[in-house]
């Protein structure tokens, strides 16, 4: 995606535009108080900023108030009227253009917005004599640019709009980031759908569905522990099984694995029955956390077994967890990329257990740069096998490849184009994930704005970063509350000069992917409507 250029100059001077402004010493320090008066809305400020007006003829920021005060008293139509006088007495001022241009985003009229803020939505162009501007306009008029290119339905432009808002370090981005990320959910559902019909898929097999009921037997009674406690266990319970001698340690952390598998019939009744309890349910994760601490190589094996269940399994015993089990496997499985090749082209493995093993490898060469010719042949022989294999083998899964080109563009292995290019050719690449070629090729050429390298953490920081930041650990916001308020005070516009008026609307509430579907279907939202 190309990115706009900032031609002019930004700067936090408040006296840039006092002049044009008529914000004379007399009036600068009452702008203050009248602004709180504004936001405060209670009627009987209203004569107050009237007769303030009156004396202070010139300025726009009290006439702005004045709009904002209506907006707080939920009076909209005295607040588009006031706007209109603003504007009407003082064309130049920005924030009565912004003002007038929300009044038509929320009536939808789109192409009303474009003459009030110009065709090109760029500030310069709206005010080709000025090469200087204060950082609130720069932050107003993009956020509000940001909204309109949404509201239109161009993601690109939003998204580029919004890339100047980073740029400037722009503070109070969550409710416009709340509506780009709705917008791009709403635009990936799409484009997923439609990819949905080319995609490629692995089966994977389905569960051996025993009667056993029968815990196994450990050489350590504390691993019951695993079966009883979630991720809250604590620091003093990890480091007292890790104390533990390691070789039957390890032995009872793969018969852990194991019984996950032998008594899968019986844990899944449990799940029916009781629902997912954190508790009882999160002993696989313990397991191979576990294992990933002691860096117990010689269980590749087991683990691998373990991640070559079916999706059912791996939905059953890991739900989200799947995401984090790089790290495991990152101590585990350091020195063995070999054995971690041949796991990736295994038949009938599914996506997300994969996607794991390429996580892995992308992080050793981020924190290993020495190691990044062999990452490059390892990755290089993987993209061969998929493209020497045919669907009949059970191993191509297009989605599982758009992850990994995500993982190459991380790390810039331009010398493997010409391979992913064949890819592209073959029509083995989720497009919906990693975007077409001529996508992923400008992804590989720009330079990371972010650091992809991932801490590499304890177990015992792992599981309370997991347990203090993820969803469903932590009571969070309802992003409805966003929209609380009005429309452009949830835009963060609150300097004193700058202060544009109010309205009313609030976001979809937020439905967890693991939550039930509200349709009624009975499935996991992920598995339902998220899709659609």
């Amino acid at each position: 995606m190309s990115s706009m250029k900032i031609n002019y100059t930004i700067t936090t001077d408040s006296t840039l535009l006092d002049q044009q402004n008529a914000i004379t010493p007399e009036l600068r320090p009452k702008l203050k108080r009248f602004h709180h008066m504004a936001l405060e809305g209670k009627a009987s400020s209203i004569p107050k900023l009237k007769k303030a007006i009156e004396d202070y003829p010139d300025n726009p920021q009290l006439k702005n108030y004045l709009s904002v005060l209506y907006g707080k008293l939920n009076d909209l139509e005295s607040m588009y009227e006031a706007n209109r006088r603003l504007i009407a007495e003082h064309p130049d001022y920005l924030f009565g253009k912004l003002n007038l241009a929300n009044e038509y985003y929320l009536k939808k009229e789109y192409p009303k917005i474009a003459e009030v803020l110009g065709e090109e939505m760029e500030l310069q162009a709206l005010y080709p004599d000025r090469d200087t501007f204060h950082l609130d306009e720069v932050i107003g008029f993009y956020k509000f640019a940001v909204l309109y290119f949404l509201g239109i339905g161009e993601l690109k432009q939003a998204e580029m709009r919004f890339d100047i808002l980073e740029e400037v370090d722009a503070d109070d981005l969550e409710f416009v980031e709340h509506q780009l990320f709705a917008t791009r959910l709403k635009f990936a559902s799409q484009v997923f759908e439609e990819a949905q019909k080319n995609k490629i898929s692995v089966e994977t097999r389905p569960e051996e569905l025993k009667s056993n009921s029968k815990a196994p037997q450990f050489n350590h009674k504390e691993i019951e522990w695993l079966y009883t406690n979630g991720l809250y266990m604590g620091e003093e319970k990890l480091n007292h099984i890790l104390s533990l001698p390691k070789d039957t340690l390890v032995q009872d952390l793969e018969r852990v694995l194991q019984d996950s598998i032998d008594r899968y019939a019986y844990f899944e009744e449990l799940f029916v029955d009781n629902g997912w309890e954190e508790e009882t349910s999160c002993f696989v994760v313990h397991a191979i956390f576990l294992l990933g601490e002691l860096q117990a190589e010689e269980s590749l094996e087991a683990v691998f077994k373990t991640l070559s269940q079916s999706e059912d399994y791996i939905d059953l015993y890991f739900g989200d967890f799947i995401t984090v089990l790089w790290e495991p496997l990152y101590k585990i499985a350091f020195n063995t990329l070999e054995d971690c090749k041949q796991f990736m082209f295994q038949p009938g493995v599914y996506t997300h257990s994969r996607c794991n093993i390429i996580d892995m490898v992308e992080q050793i060469a981020l924190h290993h740069p020495e190691r990044r010719s062999e990452v490059l042949d390892w990755f290089a022989d993987v993209i061969q096998f998929y493209l020497n294999s045919s669907l009949e083998d059970n191993v191509i899964d297009s989605d599982l490849i758009g992850l990994m080109l995500w993982s190459l563009s991380d790390i810039k292995t331009t010398e493997l184009l010409p391979e992913i290019e064949k890819l592209y050719e073959s029509g083995l690449v989720s497009e919906g994930i990693c975007g077409d070629w001529e996508e992923i090729k400008e992804a590989f050429k720009e330079p990371e704005k972010h650091n992809k390298q991932r801490e590499i953490l304890s177990i015992a920081d792992r599981y309370q970063q997991i347990t203090s930041t993820w969803a469903g650990y932590t009571e969070d916001e309802d992003v409805s509350e966003l929209g609380d308020g009005n429309f452009l005070e949830d835009l963060g516009y609150f300097d004193d000069d700058f202060e544009p008026t109010e309205t009313f609307i609030k976001p979809e509430p937020k439905i967890g992917r693991n939550e039930l579907c509200p349709c009624g279907s009975g499935k996991k939202y992920k598995k339902c409507c998220l899709l659609k």
